[in-house]
């Protein structure tokens, strides 16, 4: 089955939308705008305490604002705002950051990635999050249900395209329906009430102007603000910038493409990945055309539930994932292996991916749809979808994914968005635009459009990033640091050579231990395994109270006793050493695992980083010394040197001594080379 329709396109690709042009001249809020704080912990109920602490002083709360500003005595909706104070009294104007999408949450994502940020650890300005309307923690959440609940249950089904269009029209009616009988106007969720919804937010929260950054579709609602709203606003950030003289939708194949030959010339530049992988693009379609003649089941986790439904992977849902993970900045790295792995018939990190993609329950795909049925996706011809140079592997079923789009659009039934613009904007506002140079949805060559209109601009492209560059922690942070505190002054952007070419992973760089991808993910057996492995060592500790309480009691008494033959005295210092070496094993791969986590060192999903090979003649010397116990037990057996009582638990020992190495080997932590 083709897997080109719009919902695959939306939910998971997170795309963007051209510029409309529409003026809203209001300057004052309507009476009915209006902020309730609520406490950050009822609010942000799925955020854990360590980021509740982190992001403090904070306020959390709700924004009334009209449904549509053209009737501001009518029904209101609620926006979802968390607004993080500055740490010292400031003069700096606040940063207001917006998600993409459209549908996505820009609380939910940011407050992890801003964790990581210069800008949350210095917090010299005020830092705003709002959920624009129709999303996460914005009332109404437009997430159609029906759609994600039909996902779920074809998981597994080879459906044919008229099947699955079938389907997914019906969830798409019945989600619409859902809304309609509660009283939800669709045409509310536009653009231009959004970007209305902006103001309304600076004046609720009392500020003067404002800093914006947007990502992704966050660039479009930030132009919209630009356009409609020029006095509020002192500087712009554009992070994967949308052109809005471009038809997105319609440039997509020649995105998709550019992004994958990105990829397979940098591969082939850097030298170690060309030595392990040098037919990286033969490689990919092959594995493509593969999948689609013989699809295979994988197995996705729900990491809310823990529940895992098998899912039928072919070609094009596995280019979709590819594609999906040049958007992650850290996971460029990783795809050469990642497609090496697929032909290996090893599926762990597509089914990583797969899960993170198809279990989001925080993207508003209800959004999405308004937004884009909005605008002119109605009017495309897929005659005009620009197919020069791209793979036929590729450009198969773009054609229909576009008619699909059509009649999903047909069944949301919202007012089209009139007046849109097809020229530039032309702003004097102060605007930063970053690129990554492998984005695959938002080519660098839109920043560079959108920037030639805009006479105070700056432009600066990451040249291994993916799709939003803001809040690394580093350079792009320096960069804009730099920006918001003189926006008229061009920053350096000099930390960006530093480096210039993706550090590509291969198998050199890793001891490939799958079990530690399955215990990241909590998969039952590698779970299990390492529980058994827990109870051995513990076991095995228990020689560190016994031996020296026997020997107490035995000084106390003054038993000396019969001589005892050397192995008799051997044996609980070699328990003793075992027990050493598994928990200075235990301990030193969680260690490890911990600090690459921290760390976002992805080499984690493949196994142990080289450098840590040293940790694996462990389980060697681990196994050494089980040999020698389970051999003094055997002749304490023969030659009964110990009373029963010792031998019983020597006995346990040695049981749980073989246990432990048995649970190394199935964890793959028993073996001679890496």
């Amino acid at each position: 089955m083709k897997t080109k329709l719009w919902w695959w396109l939306g939910g998971m690709l997170l795309l963007l939308l051209w510029l409309p042009p529409h003026s809203v001249a209001a300057q004052t809020s309507p009476t009915k705008v209006r902020f309730a704080e609520v406490p950050c912990v009822q609010f942000l109920h799925e955020v854990s305490p360590d980021t509740l602490a982190a992001m403090q002083p904070a306020v959390c709360g709700f924004l009334t604002v009209p449904k549509n500003y053209a009737d501001p005595n009518g029904p209101t909706l609620r926006l979802g705002v968390v607004q993080i104070y500055a740490t010292a009294t400031t003069t700096n104007p606040p940063l207001f950051i917006a998600q993409g999408g459209p549908g996505g949450s820009t609380i939910d994502v940011y407050l992890e990635v801003l964790l990581s940020s210069t800008f949350f650890d210095r917090r010299e300005r005020d830092l705003v999050l709002f959920d624009q309307r129709g999303t996460y923690y914005s009332e109404p959440f437009l997430f159609c249900e029906e759609v994600f609940e039909l996902t779920l249950e074809t998981l597994d089904q080879k459906l044919s395209d008229e099947e699955s269009l079938e389907l997914n029209l019906a969830a798409t009616d019945s989600c619409r329906t859902r809304f309609a009988n509660d009283g939800i106007d669709l045409s509310a969720f536009d653009s231009v009430e959004n970007a209305r919804d902006v103001r309304s937010l600076r004046d609720a929260l009392d500020y003067d102007q404002i800093d914006f950054y947007g990502v992704s579709y966050g660039t479009e609602l930030a132009q919209f603000v630009m356009r409609d709203h020029p006095d509020i606003v002192r500087s712009v950030v554009l992070d994967a910038v949308v052109s809005p003289v471009e038809n997105f939708l319609l440039e997509v194949p020649q995105s998709q493409q550019r992004a994958f030959d990105a990829l397979f010339a940098a591969c082939a530049a850097e030298p170690a990945c060309a030595a392990a992988f040098p037919d990286l693009e033969d490689m990919f379609f092959i594995e493509l055309n593969r999948l689609n003649d013989q699809p295979v089941l994988i197995t996705v986790r729900d990491s809310d539930t823990g529940e895992r439904y098998p899912m039928l992977l072919d070609g094009d849902k596995f280019a979709g994932l590819i594609f999906q993970m040049l958007y992650v900045t850290d996971f460029i790295p990783l795809i050469p292996l990642v497609i090496d792995e697929v032909r290996r018939d090893s599926f762990g990190v597509i089914e990583m991916v797969a899960s993170l993609v198809i279990f989001d329950r925080t993207f508003a795909d209800g959004m999405y749809l308004s937004v884009i049925c909005a605008s002119d996706a109605v009017d495309i011809n897929p005659d005009d979808i620009n197919l020069e140079g791209v793979r036929p592997e590729l450009a198969e079923g773009q054609r229909e994914s576009i008619e699909q789009f059509q009649q999903a659009c047909a069944v949301w039934a919202i007012e089209p968005l009139t007046n849109r613009m097809d020229t530039l904007l032309t702003s004097p506002i102060p605007t930063l635009l970053l690129s990554g140079y492998f984005d695959p949805i938002t080519p660098p060559a839109n920043a560079e459009a959108v920037a030639s209109a805009l006479p105070t601009s700056y432009h600066f492209v990451n040249p291994i990033g993916g799709h939003g560059q803001a809040f690394d922690g580093g350079c792009v942070d320096t960069i804009m640091t730099a920006f918001l505190v003189d926006p008229m002054q061009a920053p350096n952007g000099a930390c960006l050579a530093e480096q210039t070419s993706v550090n590509f992973i291969t198998r050199d760089d890793i001891i490939a231990l799958p079990a530690l991808f399955s215990l990241i993910n909590l998969e039952a057996p590698a779970i299990l395994w390492l529980g058994l492995l827990a109870v051995a060592i513990l076991t095995l500790l228990s020689i560190w109270v016994i031996a020296p309480v026997r020997w107490l009691i035995s000084r106390i008494r003054g038993h000396a006793g019969e001589p005892l033959p050397f192995a008799a005295h051997l044996a609980p210092w070699l328990v003793a050493l075992l027990s050493l070496v598994l928990v200075g094993l235990l301990g030193g791969l969680i260690s490890v695992m911990v600090m690459l986590a921290v760390e976002n060192d992805n080499r984690l999903l493949f196994g142990l980083p080289s450098e840590y090979g040293a940790l694996l003649t462990l389980p060697l010397v681990a196994f050494g010394l089980t040999v020698g116990l389970v051999w003094l037990v055997v002749q304490a057996w023969r030659v009964p040197y110990w009373g029963g009582l010792q031998r019983v638990y020597y006995s346990l020992l040695s049981g749980a001594a073989v246990l432990a190495v048995v649970m190394l080997a199935l964890l793959g932590l028993l073996r001679v080379t890496g």
